[in-house]
């Protein structure tokens, strides 16, 4: 039925059906063919408005950018060769054909793989082929075979008496002696399921941890060691655990066996997501709430919702130990952080957009903090990558949770002087009238006394949390966002609510009211806070933030309740 509409787009991918059987075996039904309508009728990858005014559970699943984070932050070798075994609707497939050399992508389902072909219809280096995978017969070997969200249903699909094992022997067979799988499933003690959240696959509360008692064989998740063990006992004699989160679907931050979260993390919980909007009846927990006993307890590998599995008979696994994604902005600022076991960090666009503009502002950043006498962290370019050193200082956010600990208020005052002076130091001033918060149209009576000194350029990046400490001296980094004619008092009121909504057991030491009048903030307080909500929005990819359900710039804005408004 898509004949036609191949015809006129006239894609670039080889659509192989030598293997296909004239059956699609699963769909989520009709609303595929509408998925595919917006797929053909965008450029590739830009489906963020059809997503928030179409919203639905598998449009949102199928078309969001989040759904990249799997493996876009992952390092490929150069030249490569990829098997995507079960690539769906190409959710992940471009972020292939961009990393590596060529790609053969396996799916079953001939409307699927139509949507694959038109979602990557500029990708020269791909080949689609429809069919079950235990029925291809294939003329080479790869560096990388990916199986994500596929391994689980092989009891259907791989007729044997032992089908996970032997769907992963026969995968085996297809990989370079160095090649490697990634596998990314489920856990089957995943913590949103003694929450009571329904096992993803059988729509049953508790069915995995019950060792699936209540439905017939054909689909099954696993713990991590008996996932480890399926996985070396199908010849794969090293693997690398990583764990996104809050799962492999949408995840936004990629942990790992060797840097998991820490109390700090999962009390922020800056990106959790909530899946009670899923079924609120059978929930028995709140998920959230139980992460800081977890990690805290050092049972976090166990209870983790999902795990991304590196295989290989080759050693050298786990390069990148830590991820974090920035998938819910707009195209041109999406970013991966990643920490290196080579202790570097570096800073990856994730579209050529941003490659082409935020990477090269972010840069152009330094040389002005450098120029303006402030110290701040370099870094070089590869390939279009920031790569920095690693750098072993305390940041200065912890810092203040260490003075917290002693009910030190004068030295907590003294720090957030010092981050003030710098942000005042950070650039030269402007005639108080050309404050950017006059020119938005937000209705903000002029005051030259509310607002203080405008800076010509202003830093927001510039918080406790982008500092390191380092002997009585701060050290910046990652200085992304800009803007001119900001008050300084803007920048800091931003590093402050960032740091209270983080801790906000800072209310007990320096209550923020007292802080507020500190630095003299009282007339200028809701401007800033409507100011803060504007920028959000400015940054936001409105269909991740409204229908996905994240916070954004680490959950510090609230972007819903005024978009409208900001808006007009």
């Amino acid at each position: 039925m898509y004949e036609e509409l191949i015809a006129k787009m006239n894609p670039c991918p080889k659509l192989n059906l030598q293997w296909y059987k004239n059956e699609d075996l699963y769909s989520d039904g009709e609303v595929e063919d509408f998925i595919i309508k917006i797929i053909a009728e965008n450029r590739p990858e830009d489906y963020s408005n059809a997503v928030y005014e179409q919203f639905n559970w598998p449009i949102y699943y199928h078309l969001s950018p989040l759904r990249k984070n799997i493996l876009n932050w992952y390092k490929f070798k150069p030249d490569s060769s990829v098997l995507e075994i079960g690539c769906g609707m190409g959710a992940i497939t471009s972020v292939l054909c961009d990393e590596c050399k060529d790609v053969t992508a396996v799916e079953l389902s001939r409307k699927r793989a139509t949507a694959t072909l038109l979602r990557c219809r500029e990708k020269e280096n791909l080949e689609i082929i429809v069919g079950n995978l235990n029925d291809i017969e294939f003329d080479k070997k790869y560096d990388y075979i990916t199986l994500i969200g596929v391994l689980e249903y092989q009891g259907t699909y791989t007729e044997s008496t032992n089908p996970y094992m032997d769907f992963l022997v026969k995968i085996k067979q297809l990989l370079k002696p160095d090649g490697k799988l990634l596998v990314a499933i489920e856990n089957q003690y995943g913590l949103k399921y003694w929450c009571g959240m329904p096992e993803d696959h059988v729509g049953i509360p508790f069915e995995g941890i019950n060792q699936y008692r209540d439905v017939e064989r054909g689909v099954r998740t696993f713990s991590k060691t008996a996932l480890d063990t399926l996985i070396k006992e199908s010849g794969f004699h090293n693997t690398y655990f990583y764990y996104p989160y809050p799962d492999y679907k949408l995840p936004t931050v990629i942990y790992s066996q060797d840097v998991l979260p820490s109390k700090k993390d999962t009390i922020n919980s800056e990106n959790f997501r909530d899946y009670s909007s899923a079924d609120k009846n059978t929930l028995i927990a709140n998920e959230k709430k139980l992460y800081t006993d977890i990690v805290e307890n050092g049972v976090f590998e166990f209870f983790a919702n999902s795990f991304l599995v590196e295989c290989s008979d080759s050693s050298q696994l786990g390069e990148i130990t830590f991820a974090r994604l920035t998938s819910e902005r707009k195209e041109q600022y999406r970013m991966a952080t990643r920490f290196t076991k080579q202790n570097t960090v570096e800073k990856k666009p994730l579209t050529k957009m941003c490659e082409q503009t935020h990477v090269k502002q972010m840069l152009k950043n330094v040389d002005l903090i450098k120029q303006a006498g402030i110290k701040i962290a370099e870094y070089r370019v590869d390939d279009g990558i920031l790569v920095s050193s690693y750098i072993q200082k305390p940041i200065l956010e912890d810092v203040i949770m260490e003075a917290l600990k002693e009910n030190n208020a004068d030295e907590i005052y003294r720090l957030i002087d010092q981050v003030y002076r710098e942000i005042l130091q950070s650039s030269e001033q402007v005639s108080w009238k050309d404050n950017i918060l006059y020119t938005l149209g937000l209705e903000i009576e002029e005051n030259e006394e509310a607002f203080g000194p405008i800076l010509k350029v202003g830093f927001l990046d510039m918080s406790f949390r982008n500092s390191f400490y380092c002997d009585g001296e701060i050290l910046w980094f990652d200085q992304e966002w800009v803007l001119e004619a900001v008050p300084a008092k803007f920048i800091l009121y931003y590093a402050l609510t960032l740091l209270y909504y983080s801790y906000p057991q800072l209310e007990q030491c320096c209550p923020s009211p007292d802080v507020i009048k500190r630095y003299h903030m009282e007339n200028a307080y809701e401007a800033f806070k409507e100011f803060q909500e504007l920028f959000g929005y400015l940054v936001a990819d409105e269909a991740q933030v409204v229908t996905g359900g994240t916070f954004l710039i680490d959950g510090t804005v609230d972007y819903i309740s005024n978009v409208k408004k900001l808006m007009k």
